[in-house]
């Protein structure tokens, strides 16, 4: 696949049964790199192919699948950056992207904008030179 400038700063929505062949790779990867992932590749497939998440190709080998999420309690909604993986890490390839994924929260009505990570050098990246805050840190322990 090869990204225009555009798509450098700007992603574009893609067709997850169009690019399902390489992003099952990096969700695979994620799923396997992280304890928190309860969720199968089957699942972000299904999620994307009914709308309910959206998958973002961002530059060759990289996207992001986003979802929304409404507290049950206030009604606040959240766009939540539910995966993102390339192959070409330690760059800040991300800092490119972050305002576009700003501007999509804000036009989705969004009250916040939220990555969830167990990789302590993402959230530093993500505080440092993102600007954002930490507001929670889930510990938990498995009882057998």
């Amino acid at each position: 696949m090869e990204a225009s400038t555009d798509s450098m700063k700007n992603p574009v929505m893609a067709n997850i049964r169009a690019e399902w062949d390489w992003v099952k790779e990096g969700v695979e990867e994620v799923i396997s790199t992280n304890s928190y992932a309860t969720f199968r590749p089957e699942d972000i497939y299904a999620s994307c192919l009914t709308g309910e998440s959206a998958l973002w190709v961002c530059r060759p080998d990289w996207f992001v699948v986003s979802t929304i999420e409404v507290d049950q309690f206030n009604g606040q909604k959240t766009f939540l950056i539910w995966l993102s993986w390339t192959r070409e890490r330690g760059n800040g390839v991300a800092s490119d992207v972050w305002p576009f994924f700003e501007m999509v929260a804000k036009e989705s009505g969004c009250d916040m904008i939220e990555v969830r990570t167990e990789h302590k050098k993402v959230g530093e990246y993500i505080e440092r030179d993102l600007g954002w805050d930490c507001q929670l840190i889930v510990f938990s322990k498995t009882l057998k």
